[in-house]
């Protein structure tokens, strides 16, 4: 996508801003979503699902979190003329994470959220002018982040020194600890903010590249499946099984090409490995037909491509969502964590699906029977194993092998990666998970250093364990353990 206007959103509000507008005076339709809104209303309150997509062309309008275990509202941010309120509501399709109320008189476009596709449908200068709007308001809200993190600081520093001050026989050694710990918590939050771009690019560069496809794609699609009931249903269940469709190992991926490609004689080698990720009914349904009367079979595996691809996009959209709530979160000891039950299975194929692009060129050996649920934050937790494997990229270059076990028993479940990799420097393997450790530092091509002492910070918070050691076999063997039945101090930490 080309976004052309992103300076003129941050420097410009208020000019860009009637653009939108103008486009509604332009086809009469302003009045229909034009609302005022005097203060003290509430536009959106935390909770509930985004009904309409509020854009403010006027007015202030205040964002509150609510405590958790109490009623206080906290005051988050406020929003000037040019911002989309209950962005991350929209973009993720959860519950909104805050309450809107009004502080000056507000006059904003008040949008339908089922109205707004079809708007992007109708109006490709809307839609342009939304992606501009969204990804503008993105980054206004980590910069404000960033600045409530050091004031939070700040002022935590200043209430420690008086305090101190009236405890002076206790101060001193207080005081000595407290500086080890700040002083460690700074250093990874510092690398944090740093590594940030870093491991939030992949999920991006996912969801850039899917959406590009998707709108290259969707109105040839729509066009020929016009009055073709037939193919209409058959393309649609291709759709519904992309959308289900988990990433294969590439052992399987091979048996499944060589037992499909004697029914396809004409398909190209992505069709072939299209073909070999459909579910058997669906295989035979496509053996059927007769391809040689110029059927494009292509035409019906974008549909199970497309779908794979809004599979991405979610996956994609609800892991920025989580590195972003964990940036803003990290340095906070009452912050609300998501915690549920989950089959971590799930967030691996996840985390695969959003690394294709790094490890398409690997034999990727996936072996995950079925193991209990746990009470975990699926999000972190996609995070370590997002950290483990692109560090297996890291080293292996565009050729290796990558392999991802997982089993339990009575107490514990625990998962394995191997890679093919040259393996861990022997003096340096008992510190690749230190806080302060950096692999880039000390010129060993070994891993980031700062995804690996986050991922023992997460797997430190879930009661579990993650240690490293090289092979006999060569590369590196990562060992996750996670309990089945966690204390309760952790699903708080």
């Amino acid at each position: 996508m080309d976004f052309k206007l992103g300076k003129q959103w941050i420097e410009e509000r208020g000019r860009v801003t009637q653009l939108i507008k103008r486009i509604f005076d332009d086809t009469h339709q302003t009045k229909k979503y034009l609302q005022t809104y005097q203060k003290d209303e509430i536009l959106l309150r935390e909770g509930e699902q985004l009904e309409d997509v509020f854009l403010l062309l006027d007015g202030v309008v205040e964002l509150f979190k609510k405590k958790p275990h109490t009623d206080t509202q906290y005051p988050i941010t406020r929003l000037n003329a040019g911002s989309f309120i209950g962005i991350i509501a929209f973009t993720t399709g959860e519950p909104s994470l805050t309450t809107a109320i009004v502080e000056q008189t507000a006059t904003v476009l008040k949008i339908p959220k089922k109205e707004v596709n079809l708007l992007f449908e109708k109006n490709e200068q809307f839609r342009k002018y939304m992606d501009e709007l969204i990804l503008a308001n993105l980054l206004d809200r980590f910069r404000n982040t960033i600045i409530l993190q050091m004031k939070l600081d700040s002022a935590n520093n200043k209430l420690r020194s008086e305090r101190n001050e009236v405890q002076k026989a206790y101060r001193e050694l207080k005081d000595a600890q407290d500086r080890l710990i700040y002083q460690e918590k700074m250093a990874t939050l510092g690398q944090l903010v740093a590594g940030f771009a870093h491991e939030v690019n992949n999920p991006t560069a996912s969801l850039l590249r899917s959406t590009e496809t998707l709108e290259n794609r969707i109105s040839d699609l729509l066009e020929r499946l016009e009055g073709q009931e037939k193919e209409n249903r058959l393309a649609k269940k291709l759709y519904e099984a992309g959308i289900r469709a988990m990433y294969p190992d590439t052992a399987t991926l091979r048996q499944k090409i060589a037992e499909v490609k004697p029914y396809f004689q004409q398909a190209q080698a992505l069709e072939l490995r299209l073909l070999a990720q459909l579910p058997e009914d669906l295989v035979e349904e496509l053996k059927v037909k007769n391809w040689s009367e110029g059927k494009d079979l292509g035409f019906y595996l974008n549909h199970f491509e497309m779908g794979k691809m809004f599979q991405n996009i979610e996956s994609a959209g609800l892991r920025i969502a989580g590195l972003v709530k964990s940036l803003k979160s990290y340095s906070r000891s009452d912050t609300d964590r998501q915690w549920e039950e989950i089959d971590i299975r799930e967030g691996i194929h996840d985390t695969l699906q959003l690394t294709s692009n790094r490890i398409k060129y690997y034999d990727i050996d996936i072996d995950l029977p079925d193991i209990p649920k746990i009470r975990a934050n699926p999000a972190a937790l996609n995070q370590v194993w997002t950290n483990i494997i692109l560090n297996a990229a890291d080293v292996m270059g565009k050729k290796g092998a990558i392999s991802i076990r997982c089993n339990n028993d009575d107490e514990k479940i625990w998962v394995e990666i191997r890679d093919s990799g040259p393996g861990i420097r022997e003096d340096i393997i008992d510190r690749i998970f230190e806080s302060n450790f950096s692999t880039k530092k000390s010129e060993v091509k070994f891993g980031l250093g700062l995804g690996l002492s986050i991922s023992k910070d997460i797997i430190d918070q879930h009661g579990g364990t993650i240690s490293a050691k090289n092979s006999p076999h060569g590369g590196a063997i990562f060992t996750v353990t996670l309990p089945l039945d966690p204390q309760g101090k952790y699903l708080i930490a």
